[in-house]
């Protein structure tokens, strides 16, 4: 049965209950991690959680302290979210900004990365918690916070990275944080849609 993806319709009154916390439950999770709150964060993801993002491949209580020992800020900015429930499971599509202010050779840069997270949640206990999230990479940019504070960056570092987050690659391999080339983003639709059906699978399982 194909739900992901699909128009909602016939939601109960349980369903749209069940969204609304799912969705308080996703921004909780960004709110906790752009403030450190990193205690209330790691309540949000369940025992056997995973994440999977540009620099990071773990468990989501690793994530949580990985997250708390990263020295550069990186809020997020939320739009969108979109959610198909099928009784106790919801794959949630949230639509956001990662934003990092960092200094670079000198110059301070503001990196602006655009990404689709892909949430898979579980009732457990009559709780949602979060049983995976993953990034969809779409595009970004790298930008002097200065306009006259000029910078030139090889054209050949920011190619040896993924046109859907080089600059975000880019930016993070300056801090050290070796980078998955292989995760799900536009310039490869293929992995896009891999996701997509495993989480289909997993929906439906």
């Amino acid at each position: 049965m194909k739900i992901l993806l699909k128009k909602p319709s016939g939601d109960t009154l349980e369903n749209i209950t069940d969204k609304f916390k799912i969705k308080e439950l996703i921004e909780f999770e960004r709110f906790c991690r752009d403030n450190a709150q990193w205690k209330e964060m790691k309540k949000c993801f369940a025992e056997n959680s995973t994440v999977t993002i540009s620099w990071f491949k773990g468990s989501g209580h690793e994530f949580v302290e990985a997250s708390s020992k990263m020295e550069t800020y990186a809020p997020h900015k939320l739009f969108d979210t979109l959610i198909w429930i099928n009784n106790e499971k919801a794959v949630s599509l949230t639509i956001a900004t990662i934003q990092i202010r960092q200094e670079i050779d000198g110059h301070l840069l503001e990196l602006q990365s655009d990404v689709k997270l892909l949430y898979k949640t579980q009732k457990i206990n009559n709780e949602w918690s979060i049983i995976s999230m993953e990034g969809i990479y779409e595009k970004d940019s790298l930008l002097p916070v200065c306009p006259i504070d000029g910078i030139i960056i090889p054209q050949e570092e920011i190619l040896k990275y993924r046109s859907s987050y080089a600059n975000l690659s880019y930016a993070l391999s300056q801090n050290g944080y070796d980078i998955d080339v292989n995760l799900p983003g536009i310039d490869k639709p293929e992995t896009v849609e891999k996701l997509y059906q495993e989480s289909e699978d997993w929906l439906n399982s």
